[in-house]
């Protein structure tokens, strides 16, 4: 079945669009960060439940523009806002990892032009009952309006699993795979002129990365690549550039520590995980990634991976 035949089918289901996503939604904020660098920053204060973060670069053979929002809606919204900046051609589109908040809008710009770089590795747990049941959760999340002209548009035409620098118009972008810490897909934009980092969700605004998908050491590997790299200024995944990238990758990194030590101590006494988790504040109901639901969720993924490594099966974990 294919996704426009899923969507009519899903009509009569389909909760309506979020308010200021109606087809007469204006062209975003473009935040310009260097010369013809520009972050389009989503919702701050919301953590992971806010509209995410998305970015462009503008040079003078063509555009290169750093993840897609969360639907065809938002996707030609985030186009509009280019177009006030630029008319140069939409060549490039990155996408710092394949949930649907930052991917589903990538079928916009592919046909504006752009071909995508992206991950090879697409695996993640929204996507475990296959696509027909993602883009069925996904509706119900952003409204069948904003999902009118869906397809699937996140397959890489650049595949990069390793680290590629992309050359265009002068400039240098480079696009690395730093670790699989908030899911086995995860790039980062990084421009070494002008020392910006586009992090996608390895980094958001609270400082609780979700590593559901990814993994406690994987992510303190990639907060010690960040670090390497001394950036003047980060565009994390959710929320507000922070004054100091150094301090939310010191917080989220404290955040992780503190999460598997306490695990750990668990594991070792033998507490049962829910026991272990009833420390916890309880997840919302219906708020898959609110705060509370993703402290929780870390904490059973890593409760699971202190116990495999006290078990001696840390290569068993998917």
């Amino acid at each position: 079945m294919t996704p426009l035949a899923l969507l009519a089918i899903l009509l009569p289901f389909a909760t309506a669009a979020p308010a200021g996503d109606s087809i007469h939604a204006p062209p975003y904020v473009a935040r310009r960060l260097a010369d013809g660098v520009y972050a389009v920053l989503g919702d701050t204060g919301r953590g992971t439940e806010g509209r995410s973060n998305a970015g462009f670069i503008v040079t003078s053979a063509g555009v290169v523009v750093v993840d897609a929002l969360a639907s065809p809606r938002q996707g030609e919204a985030l186009l509009r806002t280019i177009r006030a900046v630029t008319r140069q051609p939409i060549r490039w589109l990155v996408l710092t990892h394949h949930h649907p908040d930052h991917t589903f809008g990538a079928v916009v710009f592919r046909r504006a032009g752009a071909r995508v770089i992206a991950h090879p590795d697409a695996r993640t747990l929204a996507s475990e009952g296959g696509p027909d049941a993602l883009l069925a959760n996904w509706v119900r999340v952003v409204g069948l309006d904003a999902m009118r002209g869906f397809e699937f548009a996140d397959s890489a035409d650049r595949p990069v699993s390793g680290s590629d620098t992309l050359r265009l118009g002068g400039r240098a972008i480079v696009i690395t795979h730093p670790g699989a810490g908030h899911t086995a897909g995860d790039l980062v934009v990084w421009l070494p002129a002008e020392r910006v980092l586009f992090a996608g969700d390895l980094l958001v605004e609270d400082g609780v990365t979700m590593v559901v998908d990814g993994s406690g050491p994987a992510l303190r590997r990639c907060l010690d690549f960040i670090d390497s790299l001394r950036p003047r200024i980060v565009v994390p995944g959710h929320g507000g550039i922070p004054r100091s990238s150094d301090a939310l990758v010191a917080r989220t990194r404290a955040y992780v520590i503190g999460l598997e030590t306490d695990m750990r101590a668990a594991v070792e006494h033998g507490v049962p995980m829910q026991r272990a988790l009833a420390t916890l504040p309880p997840a919302d109901v219906d708020r898959p990634v609110s705060l509370n639901s993703r402290r929780r969720r870390n904490a059973a993924r890593v409760y699971v991976e202190e116990e495999h490594a006290y078990m001696g099966l840390t290569d068993s974990l998917p």
